[in-house]
């Protein structure tokens, strides 16, 4: 998944794209194509409406995700999210869903976090006790090394909203309608509190 991110979530105002891909596949030793379906999976708290209306924009068709089963058969799982980390926790814990994407992404299959969406992938949050639950966080998806901690208040503003710069460690598609000519990367929007460090046990997973 690190390297087959796939960069749905265009602007309205890039240039038109080009239809979507296609995959090919195998039965009976025949190759048969298909066009790529992108799987949905929206935990409940979520505004996945603007998501949607960008995957469509861009000619995919979608499947909302209503059962784990459904995760192994997709072509391509976004996953965006607003809310607690812990009840979004909660939630894949309860529907299964968190076993059936830890087997989807362990076979390195294309999948696009947002929000929400990236922090389950690491081994826990600290956003857990931030939203009022007192304890050990619930433990995250594991499948990146490290825990998604908060921004120090003493040496920043938090949370921390505006344009920055964002420095490329990897080139991906996911990136491209977001680099400048010299290659330093574009500035983008950011509204967040939390991040994940860079360590070595994650930084080959790192894109910027």
């Amino acid at each position: 998944c690190r390297y087959h991110t796939i960069a749905l979530l265009l602007a309205h105002n890039n240039p038109p794209h080009p239809p979507p891909p296609d995959l090919n596949t195998h039965r009976d030793g025949k190759t048969m194509t298909k066009k790529l379906t992108v799987s949905l999976l929206d935990y409940g708290a979520g505004n996945v409406r603007s998501v949607r209306n960008a995957i469509t924009s861009c000619g995919y068709s979608i499947i909302d995700i209503t059962s784990p089963s459904q995760i192994a058969e997709a072509d391509v799982i976004v996953f965006p999210g607003v809310g607690s980390y812990h009840s979004a926790m909660e939630v894949l814990q309860t529907k299964g869903y968190d076993a059936a994407l830890r087997e989807y992404l362990k076979n390195d299959r294309p999948y696009l976090g947002i929000c929400l969406g990236m922090q389950t992938l690491f081994e826990s949050s600290e956003e857990t006790n931030e939203s009022g639950h007192a304890g050990t966080p619930l433990p995250g998806l594991g499948v990146i090394p490290g825990k998604v901690i908060k921004f120090d208040e003493t040496k920043r503003s938090v949370p921390h909203i505006g344009w920055n710069g964002a420095i490329e460690h990897q080139k991906s598609p996911a990136m491209r309608y977001v680099r400048s000519e010299d290659d330093r990367g574009e500035e983008v929007y950011f509204v967040h509190s939390y991040y994940a460090p860079v360590t070595d046990e994650n930084s080959r997973w790192v894109l910027t």
